[in-house]
């Protein structure tokens, strides 16, 4: 008895499914068979199912796709924190480089001299331990005498004692200071900015390909 292609697609997802009950049923309200007819028809339809290739690809096609379209989905995800936290950084780096500018804008240069080193221990991601240094400088103004530890930090101190560095200070609030160096006054831009632009390119390049 032949069955028509939507009639072999209906029975086929009841197979695929493991309803073979519910494909007895059907042969027999549609093509008005016996029970017995309906099930010798069903189980050799079920052989058909189970050995035919292009199902299997089918199935396995559909599967691939699924997992396709989970991994693009975490693909996704992880790649709109990176964007997102990258995004931060920047901004991070901007408010702190338009801080900086606007602070030297009215910033009035001292001469400051170091009179001690602020030490600090740094650990990698291995766990070893390195002893950093940053300098403490001592600089006068208006007759009083204030005290400014460098924002940076190295594994050797960037000045001897009783060195001189010219120092910025708020003539405001005379205790707010920078030493006027490259690296005091950009190193903390410089490393955000960086982590900033990698963080939200990679999260950039990960939404464009997925």
């Amino acid at each position: 008895m032949n069955l028509t292609t939507e009639q072999k697609n209906h029975l086929e997802s009841l197979l695929k499914s493991g309803d073979e009950l519910a494909a007895v049923r059907y042969l027999q309200n549609t093509l008005g068979l016996s029970a017995e007819e309906a099930l010798k028809l069903t189980e050799e339809l079920d052989r058909t199912v189970e050995e035919s290739p292009d199902l299997k690809m089918r199935e396995f096609m559909a599967k691939s796709s699924a997992k396709a379209m989970k991994d693009s989905k975490v693909s996704k995800w992880v790649g709109g924190i990176f964007l997102f936290f990258g995004l931060i950084m920047l901004g991070v780096a901007v408010y702190i480089f338009y801080t900086n500018y606007k602070f030297a804008e009215t910033a009035v240069p001292v001469i400051g001299k170091v009179i001690d080193h602020d030490t600090y221990y740094s650990s990698d991601d291995d766990g070893n331990r390195t002893l950093m240094y940053s300098s403490i400088f001592e600089y006068n103004y208006n007759n009083q005498t204030y005290t400014h530890t460098s924002d940076v930090g190295s594994s050797s101190p960037d000045y001897e004692i009783g060195e001189e560095a010219e120092i910025l200070i708020d003539p405001k609030f005379p205790g707010k200071a920078l030493v006027n160096t490259f690296w005091d006054r950009w190193f903390s831009i410089v490393i955000i900015g960086f982590f900033g632009v990698t963080f939200s390119g990679a999260g950039y390049m990960v939404l464009r390909l997925f």
